[in-house]
């Protein structure tokens, strides 16, 4: 697809802010991945799923929870869009190749400290989570989502 001849789409995207109600947040590593930045759960909206769906789907698929781990504290106004960096557009794979970006909706969802997560429960995404600060994630995020990030850690009250 040539970008530069047709309007920018963005693929729809839910993430989910993983806290451990301390003030602490769930920081996650993609396992294969270029870039050594930390992120939340997140994944595309498949057709005829809510972006509340595929958030919950994302946590089971990602950390191998299911409804019943987790409280579920609500969802972040709005959403927000992001643009891929270039280097990353050439190497999409096919289903996202036709989007420049994405646009999430952010929700926040608590689980106990003790919480086990289960990174091979589907398809191993992470290679490492860890409980960090809200600033951490800020700080080690990808600076394209880091305005989605901010706003969502301010209006869940972690920072």
């Amino acid at each position: 697809m040539d970008r530069s001849s047709s309007p920018a789409a963005y693929r729809p995207n839910a993430a989910v802010i993983v806290t451990d109600g301390a003030g602490r947040v769930l920081l996650c590593r993609r396992a294969q991945s270029t870039y050594q930045t930390v992120q939340t759960v997140q994944g595309g909206i498949d057709p005829g799923e809510t972006a509340d769906q595929a958030a919950r789907r994302e946590l089971q698929e990602e950390l191998g929870i299911c409804d019943a781990d987790y409280e579920w504290l609500g969802q972040a106004p709005g959403t927000f869009r992001y643009r891929w960096p270039e280097p990353y557009l050439a190497t999409l794979a096919r289903g996202k190749a036709d989007y420049v970006g994405q646009e999430q909706t952010v929700f926040l969802a608590q689980v106990r400290p003790d919480t086990a997560f289960h990174l091979d429960a589907y398809h191993r995404e992470f290679s490492e989570v860890w409980w960090g600060a809200p600033h951490e994630l800020l700080e080690q995020a990808w600076e394209g989502k880091r305005p989605a990030l901010e706003t969502a850690l301010r209006h869940f009250g972690l920072i």
